[in-house]
């Protein structure tokens, strides 16, 4: 279940939705209990506009990004995005046959992205590098982004999301019995 519920969760940070689908997703990670009914009942207040506006400025860099979701700018010390820590994941997907080729030119370290690689992983029974990934490319960093999304989020959909994905990760931190490795991080 963990496979599916990843590539759920990451479409929400990685894929612009309507309100009509984001209720279908949620529907299916309340079901997992992924999300909490306050996450569900926030999105029934929000409009697709704001919906779409905020998942821009979150996600895609419209204007100032509070809280960016790409992993090197909180694993690098210059806080940029494609850093050393991009290719040095890049490299780690590589050597398990990955491509993230979304056609557009992004890092590949985008949280969304991240959980798709993460499930693909699964996909393929590579147990021991899905673990890797969760321990040392995306959990050092997306546990503290989430909180920083929580914080600054516009709206409060985002900040519900962002709480209610945070205890997911660490459920399956818990369950997979993952070591977080602790690495340096530049945060605000």
């Amino acid at each position: 279940m963990i496979l599916n519920t990843a590539k759920l969760v990451g479409s929400l940070f990685y894929e612009r939705w309507t309100k009509q689908e984001l209720a279908h997703v949620l529907a299916a990670l309340a079901e997992e209990h992924v999300v909490s009914q306050p996450c569900i009942d926030e999105l029934e207040t929000q409009s697709n506009e704001a919906l779409e506006h905020s998942f821009s400025h979150l996600f895609e860099g419209l204007g100032d990004m509070p809280a960016p979701p790409w992993g090197s700018v909180y694993l690098d010390k210059d806080r940029v995005v494609f850093g050393e820590s991009t290719v040095e994941y890049r490299a780690f997907l590589a050597s398990h046959g990955i491509s993230l080729d979304t056609g557009l030119r992004e890092p590949e370290d985008q949280l969304g992205l991240t959980l798709y690689a993460f499930s693909q992983l699964l996909g393929e029974e590579k147990g021991q590098a899905a673990k890797h990934l969760l321990e040392y490319h995306l959990l050092p960093w997306a546990l503290p982004y989430l909180d920083l999304l929580a914080k600054k989020a516009d709206n409060p959909f985002y900040s519900i999301l962002a709480a209610d994905i945070k205890t997911w990760l660490m459920q399956v931190s818990n369950e997979l019995q993952l070591n977080i490795v602790d690495r340096k991080l530049y945060l605000d």
